[in-house]
């Protein structure tokens, strides 16, 4: 596979994710039967007590919980099906991308992308299931933490390596770099405290996936980085 092949994959993959994030800007906000203190999806992919599962579907069965219920349902069927499809090419591919400047931190990249996205299906699973029976902390439960630390911390993982392979060409890739790190920060503090950092992970990825998005753009247009040192080396080869 050509490299730019590999970074219109990566492309079309982080198109998705932009349309349906600009779909969700749009769409009607959730309304949980609690209060979680921020977005009930990812409230309830860090649940990690009864009272926090309370605070998104309420205190015991009712019309309130039943609606919330069928809209995370919904959510988590688009997450399987579209976005994590589509993160998981976007990343996937990115670091394929990667491999002629740095082909054993392109490989690390890769299997935590893929790791991240093994981890986001099995917190999809639990999520039914949590859903389903939000009064039952059994074995779904249980694994959940484990399920979505993995995602979050893997996506942190490869961020962080991303922004290790633009430093490598030289101080313009500073700011590209810092954004990567910040995301693996963000990642690590969210599955430490929560309900602290837990509304601002997906924020914090979001930035490294910006720094990536650029790096496909230029890839596509014939350009092999996203940053100006990394042109002018390469056009000096």
């Amino acid at each position: 596979m050509s490299q730019t092949l590999a970074f219109r994959i990566s492309l079309g993959g982080a198109l998705v994710i932009v349309a349906l994030t600009l779909y969700s800007l749009f769409a009607p906000a959730l309304v949980p039967c609690g209060t979680p203190g921020y977005n009930p999806v990812i409230a309830e992919e860090l649940a990690r007590s009864a009272a926090d599962l309370a605070a998104i579907f309420g205190a015991g069965p009712g019309a309130c919980r039943t609606a919330i219920a069928a809209q995370l349902n919904v959510i988590t069927w688009v997450d399987c099906l579209v976005y994590v499809p589509a993160y998981g090419a976007f990343l996937l591919f990115f670091f394929l991308a990667m491999v002629p400047r740095d082909d054993r931190a392109a490989f690390v990249g890769f299997v935590a992308a893929a790791l991240a996205v093994i981890g986001d299906y099995i917190e999809n699973i639990c999520l039914f299931q949590v859903t389903a029976s939000p009064d039952a902390t059994g074995f779904a439960f249980a694994l959940l933490p484990w399920a979505t630390g993995l995602k979050w911390l893997a996506l942190g993982a490869a961020a962080a390596v991303g922004g290790m392979i633009l430093l490598e060409k030289g101080r313009d890739n500073y700011p590209a770099a810092l954004a990567c790190a910040f995301a693996l920060l963000g990642t690590v503090l969210a599955m430490i405290a929560p309900p602290l950092f837990g509304p601002y992970v997906s924020n914090a990825v979001a930035l490294s996936w910006l720094v990536f998005l650029v790096v496909d753009v230029r890839g596509v247009l014939g350009r092999v980085s996203a940053m100006p040192q990394l042109e002018e080396e390469n056009g000096a080869g």
